[in-house]
């Protein structure tokens, strides 16, 4: 066949067979009989291509978010890269999904549940693309491992190990060691058993899976639990502000286990248990310190001579420690009966108190102690305004108070040895305030440089002081003028000031200020002679 000549479809791909198969039609032509010319070989200018190796041992592994595929190939000269191709149903069509140049590619955007078949074709320089390879599938899923149903404690080195899979496994290794260097491949169970090392703190497990489609796991999968084979008490104590309490009063009751998450108790005459707290509330300091506590208030009725506070602890692993007493003992006793209190505002600062004795012998007495508030509810820990250490005392005046306020008040009496009663709450609201009543200034010389400055005194009950002001001009006012001198003497009426030039003319006035900072009308206004 005279002018025959050998071409290639661009653009268009196929299969290695099928080329093959016209490579062998064309070359059976030239050497058909019916052709007059001969065919020198040694100016043929081609070769039969070299046939594309097909991807083997094409493998799934499970990653967190999805799959790794890996394969491996007989030749890898000729091959530029790989097509993956994807079904998500086994007798679908295959439909293309990537490519890659290595011999491995992750895929991560697949749906979780699925089960998805793949096969790899290795494709040429010429862009040429070989046979696929063997299908393989797995469904998508995620992979994980859990100890002890999520337990954060264990008090046994044995411990179940419960897996999470997307496809049954068939094998696991499991092991301490992140790399698994020393884990073995071995039946799988659900659950399965695993002994932990010895020593306590946090162990971790590392896991691989081999499933029975033939796909692993890519990475092992792990979790950790805490090991605590055995609990304490360092200590058990208590605080109170009293060495012998009454009803109302406040403890608080501590056991040092040094571990938190634990259940923490204390018990003692009269209270069989009371349940302490690691977790920043209702006494507690700081949460998951291992210092478990509570705020216990005593009730009434409730008498307790020389009482030892036990500690008792189990820990969140199950474990429980000896009951620990506390060093010290504690002691509540039932008070004398209350004293009555009175309260009357005298003015817009003061509040005048006034109380019932203790009688002699009800108890050995110490001190009155006042407190108050400005709304109802004072306690001890109110503020404290005064400590009478006089039985015979029975009234107090507190000063120095804000107009038209409410204050509420208790006065508690101790006892040398801690005993106290208490009064009911009274309170008073102290009358609305109002400016300060002016003085009126005079101005003299003692001599030319040295100005004397008298003024009328001021009577009220809430004064502060006197505030002297200076100036060059006749309208000379606190805002104008250089203030000279602050005199909290209520009884002091007189000032003396130096002026530097006999010809030097000053203007003076004062203001009166009370206790609340108000401030009186100015005083008459004079200058120097």
């Amino acid at each position: 066949m005279a002018g025959l000549r050998l071409f290639s479809l661009t653009g268009f791909r196929m299969e290695y067979g099928v080329m093959k198969q016209i490579f062998l039609m064309l070359l059976l032509m030239i050497l058909a009989g019916g052709c007059e010319r001969s065919l020198d070989s040694g100016n043929v200018g081609f070769e039969a291509p070299d046939e594309i190796p097909v991807p083997t041992a094409l493998k799934i592994y499970h990653l967190a978010d999805g799959i790794e595929l890996k394969w491996q190939i007989s030749d890898s000269d000729i091959v530029a890269h790989f097509n993956i191709y994807y079904s998500d149903q086994e007798d679908s069509e295959f439909v293309y999904w990537d490519s890659a140049h290595g011999f491995t590619k992750t895929i991560t955007t697949l749906n979780t549940g699925q089960t998805y078949y793949f096969r790899v074709a290795a494709v040429d320089t010429n862009d040429v693309e070989g046979a696929g390879s063997t299908t393989i599938s797995s469904q998508i899923g995620v992979t994980s491992i859990v100890i002890n149903n999520n337990d954060v404690f264990t008090n046994s080195t044995d411990v179940s190990v419960s897996y999470v899979y997307p496809v049954t496994p068939l094998l696991v290794k499991i092991t301490e060691n992140s790399d698994l260097s020393d884990a073995v491949w071995q039946n799988f169970r659900q659950p399965g058993i695993f002994e932990l090392s010895d020593g306590d703190g946090v162990k971790y497990l590392y896991a691989l899976l081999r499933f029975n489609d033939g796909s692993e796991s890519s990475v092992s999968v792990s979790d950790s639990i805490i090991l605590d084979t055995r609990a304490s008490i360092d200590s058990t104590y208590f605080v109170a502000d009293s060495s012998v309490l009454l009803a109302g009063d406040t403890v608080y009751f501590y056991i040092d286990a040094g571990e938190p998450k634990g259940e923490g108790y204390v018990f003692f005459t009269g209270l069989s248990q009371l349940t302490l707290y690691d977790d920043g509330n209702d006494g507690d300091a700081v949460a998951d310190d291992g210092i478990y506590s509570r705020r216990y208030v005593v009730p009434i009725n409730l008498e307790i001579d020389e009482g030892v506070v036990t500690g008792r602890f189990t820990d969140a692993a199950g474990n429980s420690a000896d009951d620990t007493p506390s060093a010290s003992r504690i002691n509540i006793a039932i008070p004398p009966e209350p004293i009555s209190l009175q309260t009357i505002a005298e003015s817009s600062s003061q509040i005048r108190l006034s109380w019932s004795a203790v009688e002699p012998g009800s108890f050995d007495f110490s001190s009155y102690r006042i407190y108050r508030e400005t709304s109802p509810g004072v306690t001890e820990s109110s503020e404290l305004i005064a400590n009478i250490t006089s039985r015979t005392t029975l009234g107090y005046t507190d000063s120095d108070l804000n107009d038209n306020q409410l204050y509420v008040y208790r006065v508690y009496a101790y006892s040398a040895d801690g005993l106290i009663t208490q009064s009911e709450e009274s309170s008073a609201t102290t009358i609305v305030n109002t400016p300060p009543s002016a003085v009126t200034l005079a101005v003299g010389l003692i001599d030319e440089l040295t100005i004397s400055i008298s003024w009328t005194e001021n009577i009220d009950d809430d004064f502060e002081s006197y505030q002297i002001y200076r100036g060059n001009t006749a309208d000379v006012t606190d805002l104008t003028g250089q203030r000279l001198t602050a005199i909290n003497d209520q009884q002091q009426t007189s000032f003396t000031d130096v002026r530097f030039d006999a010809l030097d003319t000053y203007y003076y006035v004062i203001y009166v200020y009370d206790r609340q900072g108000l401030k009186s009308s100015k005083s008459n206004v004079e200058s120097t002679p």
